[in-house]
């Protein structure tokens, strides 16, 4: 066989190192079909008024398995479902955090009690609306880390969202700050750490709920952006609920005529469409989360029954009447039909096992014996909160180099590195396999990593 010269063993070397990047690098993936889905990870749900009487049937016909209550009073009615129950906790002006946790505790032990799933922290804290003193991030990830620790201290499995996020872009008073800065400040303050799920409200405003998403436009897909946020700071291992989500029906078809001057309907007017529209688009939103969006828990429809209250207690212009999937008789509308008729996938609630690996690959000579990093993988709960421990088994092929892998006992969200002894090893291309294993809801899982090793037989300068 003739010796390849230096040049020529270095061109052979680039060459399948390229080779080697074509198997590492995957191929886009190809467009889904109408018919391919994702694992079933939607909750379906809907907002109930506070002191209302809504017949829970409702929620029934409508195919929801979760509700979202506001008082402690209702929570008997709708044992049968999932319950997130919203939480509102202001900042305490008289700095009194004492006070504010063990208001916290309370609350917890006794939602805990009654049977609620999951507690929401206050609600849409970038509004002065709902931060009067004038909404600030940092002030809220500070609620939210004190309502996180003392929750858990009570009450570890009541799953902790924060206070779900109003779609909107920064107003020059700065009462309203936009979505996306808010939610990157939490993230870059911590907050990340203090819930379980992050929430948010979707809301589609007078778009089509396939629109795409941009900074300056407020649509459905928005929640996108918020994605983005998350998975630019490697946070795979968090859903996001979307806890408010809806259209605004024209109250003109009920012959109830509002407009921009009532205070009621101010800057509500120009998101109103018609009641077959909202019917069209809700159930649009709600197959678009379900093919699209896998990082996407509990959806909830804002909301069922608004347009009962009373005058007195509800102005007939009230934008939050004209959300709702009943008319002001009681009467479904065709919102309410079409949802009831649509194909529910209702999440398994547990847990996934997700692995997220880049460049488990390494290259060295055989001058170079020794320990090297092929690698590292991040071991995430991609589905409903909650956790698992898994073990790895290494697989090497006949002449492969010894490998290690620290921690060889896991749990999600752990950063797991790869090593292999390379003494001894042929020049070459040499493979090795992971193969994660665990338990969840009784189901084994497992998922297979492969890392790649190149070692050459040209003399260089071996990293200490």
């Amino acid at each position: 066989m003739q010796k390849l010269s230096r040049s020529q063993r270095i061109a052979l070397n680039i060459l399948c190192i390229i080779g080697l990047w074509a198997l590492i690098v995957p191929a886009p993936a190809a467009a889904q079909s109408s018919t391919s889905l994702p694992d079933a990870h939607l909750g379906y749900g809907i907002h109930v008024g506070p002191y209302s009487s809504a017949d829970p049937d409702l929620v029934d016909q409508l195919g929801m398995d979760w509700v979202k209550l506001y008082t402690e009073g209702q929570i008997g009615t709708y044992s049968h479902k999932r319950i997130l129950y919203r939480m509102d906790i202001g900042w305490p002006g008289d700095g009194n955090w004492d006070t504010v946790r063990s208001q916290i505790r309370e609350r917890a032990a006794r939602l805990a009690a009654a049977g609620v799933d999951a507690v929401e922290i206050h609600n849409e804290p970038n509004l002065a609306m709902e931060w009067p003193h004038g909404p600030n991030a940092w002030e809220y990830t500070v609620l939210l880390r004190v309502a996180y620790t003392e929750v858990k201290a009570v009450a570890p499995q009541l799953i902790v969202v924060s206070g779900g996020l109003a779609p909107t872009v920064t107003t020059a008073d700065r009462r309203a700050i936009s979505d996306i800065e808010f939610a990157a400040e939490m993230l870059d303050n911590g907050a990340a750490q203090w819930f379980d799920a992050f929430g948010y409200h979707p809301y589609g405003y007078n778009q089509p709920p396939e629109v795409e998403p941009s900074t300056d436009t407020l649509t459905f897909r928005r929640v996108e952006l918020i994605r983005a946020l998350f998975e630019e700071r490697g946070i795979y291992d968090k859903q996001i609920w979307l806890t408010e989500f809806g259209w605004l029906r024209d109250p003109a078809e009920e012959n109830v005529h509002c407009s921009d001057s009532d205070p009621n309907f101010a800057g509500f007017a120009w998101m109103r469409v018609s009641s077959q529209t909202q019917a069209d688009y809700t159930v649009r939103a709600f197959d678009w989360a379900d093919r699209n969006w896998e990082w996407a828990g509990p959806m909830f429809l804002w909301n069922l029954n608004w347009s009962l209250y009373t005058p007195n207690v509800s102005p007939m212009c009230s934008h939050m009447r004209w959300f709702g999937v009943l008319d002001t008789k009681g009467n479904p509308l065709p919102v309410f039909q079409r949802v009831a008729a649509m194909t529910h996938r209702y999440s398994d609630y547990l847990p996934h096992l997700t692995i997220y690996a880049e460049n488990m690959s390494a290259e060295t000579s055989i001058y170079c014996p020794g320990s090297i990093l092929v690698g590292e993988f991040e071991i995430v709960n991609s589905g409903y909160p909650g956790s698992f421990t898994a073990t790895v088994d290494v697989a090497v092929p006949p002449g492969g180099p010894p490998v290690e892998v620290y921690p060889d006992q896991l749990r999600s969200g752990d950063l797991v590195q790869v090593y292999a002894d390379t003494t001894d090893l042929a020049p070459g291309l040499h493979v090795i396999y992971l193969n994660v294993r665990t338990t969840i809801g009784g189901r084994a899982v497992a998922e297979v990593i492969q890392g790649y090793i190149v070692v050459t037989d040209l003399q260089s300068e071996c990293s200490p």
